[in-house]
């Protein structure tokens, strides 16, 4: 319910947008332009914040900024960036095109926007299509060279292919910018995916500090936990590893509130499915199913999701309900052999 109101209120944005009505702003003292521009800094305010419960905030205010002035550069590239954040990797095609018009809307208005090229960068970057995010990071540092979060987008676009660079990267974007906390949150993806584990948990603990209310910063932690426990060699070390990963990722979905915060979705099934896999590991088939069916009730349509069902339930010995899931596993995932020789087994 939550997102269809977010997503009415976009499209009413763009509607306005693409109507051609010219709102105000005939002049540089006009005063439509001077409240759109306390709108527009208001939404920067909120933006950096770097905390996901304000980037709806955020949102609002940049269209009312362009309420008041349809032709206003970087509210129109700020909107944009805005939604590529709120939605993350859950934007969706729908999303990305109307987010993406804001984007090019604002480079058409200025082309040296490097804001623009930042939020076209951002949007690709959450599409996984992280060489066209660095070529849009080329224009936007050209025109920026010293914006912390040019850095921020380019290191983030970078974290897959060499996390090495990308580590590199984000650091600098750090000593432009010590107090822009989502650094801190990617800098720990980087270490994480380099196995320096301690220093991954020592930038998560430092965004924590500086967002507290993200509870993506729970489950990063909880899942690092269980990389320190994989190449733990003692076995008291390794229960205590598992015990605090157990700890977070439970406080991860204790601590969401998804009907009313539907982007924390993402969170929730991947601690509950973390969850279901330990507890299916360990033979404790009623925990399992458990967090699986929390898993469920965010992200139904998970080919992941319905193939774990069905391990669970053959363990149990429910053929029937294994079958009904692997099934509905292989329609989401049609080309996985593991989904398609589980199911082939029972």
């Amino acid at each position: 319910m939550e997102k269809a109101k977010w997503l009415a209120m976009v499209l009413f944005t763009l509607l306005i947008l693409d109507s051609g009505c010219k709102r105000g702003v005939e002049s540089a003292n006009d005063p439509l332009k001077e409240q759109a521009e306390e709108h527009y800094l208001k939404a920067r305010r909120l933006f950096l914040a770097c905390d996901p419960d304000k980037y709806g905030d955020a949102i609002k205010e940049y269209q009312l900024a362009l309420n008041l002035w349809d032709e206003y550069p970087e509210a129109l590239a700020g909107l944009a960036e805005a939604l590529s954040m709120f939605r993350g990797y859950s934007l969706t095609e729908e999303e990305f095109g109307q987010a993406y018009q804001l984007a090019q809307r604002s480079l058409r208005l200025n082309p040296q926007l490097a804001a623009g090229y930042r939020a076209m960068a951002d949007l690709f970057r959450h599409r996984r299509e992280d060489d066209r995010a660095l070529r849009q990071m080329e224009s936007a540092i050209k025109y920026e060279p010293n914006n912390a979060e040019n850095f921020y987008v380019k290191g983030s676009s970078l974290l897959s292919k060499d996390p090495k660079e990308a580590a590199r990267v984000l650091i600098q974007a750090q000593k432009l910018n010590p107090d822009l906390a989502k650094i801190y949150f990617n800098l720990a993806g980087a270490a994480q995916k380099l196995g320096n584990y301690d220093e991954a948990l020592k930038n998560l603990e430092k965004y924590k500090q500086m967002v507290p209310n993200d509870i993506g910063a729970y489950c990063s932690m909880g899942m690092i936990y269980l990389n320190k426990q994989e190449t733990e060699m003692d076995e008291a070390r390794r229960k205590d590893y598992e015990n605090q990963a157990f700890e977070l990722l439970k406080l991860t979905i204790a601590k969401s509130d998804v009907a009313k915060k539907f982007w924390q979705a993402p969170w929730v099934a991947l601690a509950a499915k973390t969850l279901a896999k330990a507890y299916l590991e360990k033979q404790q088939y009623p925990e399992a199913l458990t967090y699986l069916q929390k898993s469920e009730a965010v992200y139904p349509e998970d080919a992941e999701l319905h193939y774990l069902f069905g391990l669970v339930y053959k363990k149990m010995g429910d053929k029937n309900k294994a079958r009904e899931h692997l099934e509905k596993a292989t329609q989401l995932a049609p080309d996985n052999s593991e989904i398609k020789s589980e199911l082939k087994g029972l």
